[in-house]
């Protein structure tokens, strides 16, 4: 099947299920959430019964995107009751939250053990890691899931709703920094420009992605530049957040706005003469590392996929078991 084929054949799918769930990455980010909103909206004509699932979903900082409140982090009951599973923007198996069931039911099926069970379909726009999916759409040139999903609107002549047109123009604009990512090809911005002509309202998207930064979330930011190292030789800007700096500065109810820590490595990476940027953070006795690239030879999905995480080539992740540990050269991780 060429593209267009998979997409009309992903909607026919859809509409002929009468159970559907719909499931993206763990602790959803904006395009994650955005990309359920609008799948939503394909599958609400149709008169199904709808689930949407995304572990960890933060509370209440995405509740502009159309059809977040539907988005719920409880487990469902029974994987098997499903007649079609939508996974968005997830990368792996893994950051399903589901894999564990997922995996038996395939295998199970595979084995004879279950006659029947959901047919499970794909969108990302991640390299890939492992095929499980029965459809898989996996386009890494797009610069979002929601532009992705423009894509199969477009190849089923369904019709663009202001609905759908904020849900794809929030995910473009948050997975490309607001279009100041190496990713803001011609075509998201061609993409995005329709969707404001669709009824998409940029100045709503900012105030709610840009211009919400509480004074607890400059105080990280503050600590993130301080602790900052730049090594002259390879390019490479790297800070580090240690537990102790987080709880200094972080209280229950710090709003630390949507995607505070991949602002700040984004920040890091546009800095002048800096070719990639790492930021790593403690939590629960691992180091989470995000990277990003601003320079065209540079891959930090390799280096990420080389740690057991992923991304793109530009921005990517992992963590590591341990701490952080401050050095002359800058941080390292240590058990």
């Amino acid at each position: 099947m060429n593209l267009t084929e998979k997409f009309q054949f992903a909607y026919e799918k859809i509409r002929s299920s009468r159970r559907l769930l719909i499931v993206s990455h763990v602790s959803p980010d904006a395009d994650a959430l955005s990309s359920i909103g609008a799948m939503i909206e394909v599958a609400r004509p149709l008169s199904l019964d709808i689930s949407a699932y995304a572990d960890k979903k933060p509370v209440g900082a995405y509740a502009f995107i159309p059809n977040e409140a539907l988005v719920f982090s409880e487990l469902p009951e029974n994987l098997e009751l499903f007649d079609t599973i939508i996974i968005l923007d997830c990368g792996s198996i893994a950051r399903t939250g589901l894999e564990s069931g997922l995996r038996k039911m395939i295998k199970d099926n595979n084995e004879g053990r279950l006659i029947k069970r959901p047919f499970i379909m794909e969108f990302d726009h991640h390299q890939p890691q492992e095929a499980y999916a029965d459809l898989e759409i996996r386009l890494p040139e797009k610069a979002s899931t929601t532009e992705i999903i423009y894509h199969f609107l477009k190849a089923n002549n369904l019709e663009i709703t202001k609905e759908l047109a904020n849900c794809i123009l929030i995910g473009l604009m948050t997975d490309t920094g607001h279009f100041m990512h190496a990713n803001s090809s011609k075509e998201a911005i061609a993409v995005s420009s329709e969707m404001l002509l669709r009824g998409a309202s940029i100045p709503k998207i900012i105030s709610h992605t840009v211009n919400n930064k509480s004074f607890g979330s400059l105080k990280v930011w503050g600590r993130a530049m301080e602790n900052m190292h730049f090594n002259t030789e390879t390019g490479l800007a790297s800070s580090g957040l240690s537990v102790s700096d987080l709880e200094e500065l972080v209280s229950e109810d710090t709003d630390l706005g949507l995607d505070i820590f991949g602002d700040i490595v984004s920040f890091l990476s546009r800095l002048a003469d800096v070719k990639v940027a790492l930021l790593m953070r403690e939590e629960g006795g691992r180091v989470k590392c995000s990277l990003r690239a601003n320079d065209d030879g540079a891959d930090v999905e390799a280096i990420a996929r080389g740690f057991g995480g992923g991304g793109h080539k530009k921005a990517a992740g992992f963590s590591l078991e341990g701490r952080l540990a401050r050095t002359e050269k800058g941080w390292k991780v240590v058990k």
